[in-house]
């Protein structure tokens, strides 16, 4: 999936002072600890004491290997944080990493989106049952503004989270509609036939999510028309 990627003028957000400090006394811990067991490793063993030894330098290779791991952290590519910053039509994530202050943005506007769907989302060990209900899936399309028809998707576990989504929808009025059809393992190359194809009804907000899934019977999964009736794809 793709997203409109702007430059921004908002300037880098390095890491705080205060956790460059917990990073450092972090490191110094485990570094002091690791030598210690190490040292008492050695210590038991030369006193014949191989099985508690074997194990005090097991653990001293274990916190080594921590320590070597936070060491690496300065030099971590890529982001390490990202912050959502609300607009009036739609939002911009920053990423940022913390290390360099290198920060780079992605800016959606909501009246790029063509179609909405809100199906459901479950663990991959989901058996059908109505009280194995997880969450949801939403999925929607959207135009750049060469023309291109892009997606995007997210899934939500949090009630508070998923009303944020509702609001959005009703203030926005998007073009949203609503399927009890399990859409988990629906891949990206699916998305523009299953949006065309599934079964789902125009979504108003009159009636919550979570009570529109707890009212349905039926959570199979969607299937391509395009595929062999069978097994739910896994």
């Amino acid at each position: 999936m793709q997203n409109n990627v702007f430059r921004t003028d908002k300037p880098p957000a390095k890491m705080s002072a205060a956790k460059k400090v917990y990073y450092y006394l972090a490191l110094s811990g485990f570094g002091v600890f690791g030598v210690a067991l190490l040292y008492l490793s050695i210590d038991t063993f030369s006193d014949g004491e191989w099985l508690l030894a074997a194990l005090l330098g097991g653990i001293s290779l274990f916190i080594g290997w921590i320590f070597i791991q936070l060491l690496k952290l300065p030099w971590q590519k890529g982001p390490t944080t990202f912050t959502k910053v609300e607009e009036r039509d739609g939002y911009t994530l920053y990423f940022t990493n913390e290390w360099t202050g290198e920060t780079k943005s992605v800016t959606f506007r909501y009246n790029q989106i063509t179609d909405l769907l809100i199906g459901l989302w479950t663990n991959p060990g989901f058996k059908g049952r109505k009280n194995d209900y997880i969450g949801a899936r939403l999925l929607y399309r959207y135009q750049e503004e060469n023309g291109n028809m892009k997606y995007s998707e997210t899934v939500i576990i949090s009630e508070p989270s998923l009303e944020e989504w509702v609001t959005t929808i009703k203030e926005r009025q998007l073009p949203a509609r609503i399927t009890n059809r399990n859409i988990s393992a629906v891949t990206e190359a699916q998305f523009d036939e299953m949006l065309e194809t599934i079964e789902a009804i125009p979504f108003d907000s009159s009636i919550s999510v979570k009570d529109y899934f707890m009212q349905q019977d039926d959570f199979s999964f969607w299937q391509s028309p395009s595929m062999k009736k069978g097994n739910p794809p896994s």
